[in-house]
Formats: C-alpha cells, sequence, structure tokens
C-alpha cells in the first residue's frame, strides 16, 4: 500500500503538476486531468503487470492450459495477488464515485 502511495505521489509531482503548470487548466480541467492521468498510469501499469503474468506462466503460447484440470486446478499466487490488486482498486473506485456524485 505504502508503494502505491509513494507511486500516486510522484506521478502527480513530477509529471501531472508540471504538465498543468505548462498548459494553464482551468481548475475543473486541472482536477479532471490529475484524476485521468492518474487512472491512466494504474491502467498502464496494470496492463503490464498481467501481460508479465501471460508470459511467466505461458498462457499466450498455451492458452488451453487456463483451463485444464478445471475447477480443481491451483492458481499460481502471482495471479491471484494480481486479481486481488484489481479488485481492491475498483472496490476502492465504488465510494469515491458516490463522493465525487455528491460533491457536484
Amino acid at each position: 500500500m505504502l508503494v502505491a502511495i509513494i507511486m500516486h505521489a510522484i506521478i502527480q509531482e513530477y509529471v501531472l503538476d508540471k504538465i498543468n503548470r505548462k498548459k494553464h487548466f482551468s481548475k475543473t480541467k486541472h482536477s479532471k486531468f490529475n484524476e485521468s492521468g492518474q487512472l491512466s498510469a494504474f491502467y498502464l501499469f496494470s496492463f503490464g503487470w498481467g501481460t508479465s503474468i501471460l508470459l511467466s506462466e505461458n498462457f499466450l503460447s498455451n492458452p488451453v492450459s487456463l483451463w485444464e484440470g478445471y475447477p480443481h486446478t491451483l492458481m499460481p499466487f502471482q495471479m491471484k495477488f494480481y486479481f486481488i490488486c484489481q479488485l481492491g482498486y475498483w472496490l476502492h473506485a465504488l465510494p469515491e464515485l458516490y463522493f465525487q456524485k455528491t460533491k457536484k
């Protein structure tokens, strides 16, 4: 969790804020740009992590191995952790969407 907070702060401070200062966005556009930038960073990281799992487990070269022995097959820890992180992110996004709606 601490790593995610640190990465969020680094992306915000050294990338998004610098672009915001150069482009002179309004306050609402500044907020939307920051949110979109953080989402883009998360999507890029998730795509890279998911692709590395697919490659390391040889699921791309042999997709049938995903269903071999189903439902009594063991999922690798790396894949479980990926799914848990994705679930955690999207569950975190639900209350955030609610609070943004009530704020508007």
